[in-house]
């Protein structure tokens, strides 16, 4: 009966870690749903690429999902379950959510989120319950794409059309601008220390670029990678001593991206691969050496089938 017992009880840990292997979303509208825009609910609507869901987060225990068509922020527990839902917008046509970042207090804790608002150009705060803050509204954003919030209370935005990543002050006043080529960025320390990536003509080598909230550079380091396309950087581990980034192979996209641990000599530590979902924003979030989440998803196929967050292991 012991025995039987022990088996019992193993089975059902092994149980529970399996249904908290990933969290899903059911396509749709309406609440605890994201929705989807794609040949089957917009037949005959020229659109280059169907969206979902562009954007996620981890934030401890919980994972915030950015609903970019429903224009919504939906935050779940890692069983899938919503604890908290708001809108960005009273009409979500007049929005699109591209990419949004958590502000953290002291403790870590999430107080507020700065959103991306791609259809009007512009970036809305609002606190975890819904309460709009404020929003940033700047003749210089063009197609503002990608947002980081800095500990020191800025905040960094990647925009595609101005090809630059801008920092805003706490206030919302644009501070400095640094070039910026579609290819991700990570913002780590206090300082709020920028890391970007440039390549040069001259050498034709990939260079990391490390740059102090002043617009100073600190640092450049070459990156020993094999020739390569579609370089992103996803974040810095200063700890680590630590860059994590993908990149196309030479020879094509074929389904799968590189992913690799690059020291901060340049050196590749460790590369492996991952299947990127079809098609989002900020598709990878950490938190942690061993909490890596990937989104799964491929919203042509929507609304068969679910949006997904899973965890994966780095190389």
């Amino acid at each position: 009966m012991r025995s039987i017992r022990i088996l019992f009880t193993l089975l059902l840990c092994v149980s529970s870690v399996a249904a908290f292997a990933q969290i899903s979303v059911e396509y749709g509208e309406g609440a605890g749903k994201v929705g989807y825009f794609n040949e089957k609910n917009h037949p005959g609507v020229e659109e280059p690429y169907p969206i979902g869901p562009l954007a996620f987060r981890l934030d401890g225990e919980h994972i915030w999902v950015a609903d970019s068509i429903g224009a919504k922020m939906l935050k779940l527990d890692r069983s899938s379950k919503v604890v908290s839902e708001f809108a960005v917008v009273a009409s979500p046509a007049e929005c699109l959510i591209e990419d949004f970042a958590l502000v953290k207090d002291e403790t870590g804790t999430t107080k507020s989120v700065w959103i991306i608002d791609g259809i009007n150009k512009k970036l809305v705060h609002f606190d975890v319950a819904g309460t709009k803050l404020g929003e940033i509204v700047n003749e210089a954003l063009v197609q503002p794409f990608r947002v980081e919030a800095g500990r020191t209370g800025h905040l960094f935005v990647a925009d595609k059309g101005a090809q630059e990543i801008m920092l805003f002050d706490a206030t919302g006043n644009l501070v400095t601008k640094s070039n910026w080529e579609w290819n991700g960025f990570a913002v780590a320390g206090e300082a709020d220390t920028l890391f970007r990536l440039f390549f040069e003509e001259e050498s034709r080598k990939l260079m990391l670029v490390v740059q102090k909230i002043t617009g100073e550079i600190a640092d450049e380091v070459v990156l020993d990678l094999p020739e390569h396309m579609n370089p992103e950087l996803w974040w810095v581990d200063e700890a680590a001593g630590e860059l994590v980034m993908t990149y196309t192979p030479a020879t094509g996209f074929e389904g799968k991206l590189v992913v690799v641990r690059v020291d901060f000599d340049g050196k590749v530590k460790a590369s492996g691969e991952l299947k990127p979902p079809y098609v989002m924003n900020r598709f990878i979030d950490r938190q942690g050496e061993n909490d890596v989440w990937l989104g799964v998803a491929d919203f042509d196929e929507a609304p068969q089938g679910s949006f997904k967050v899973e965890p994966i292991t780095l190389p």
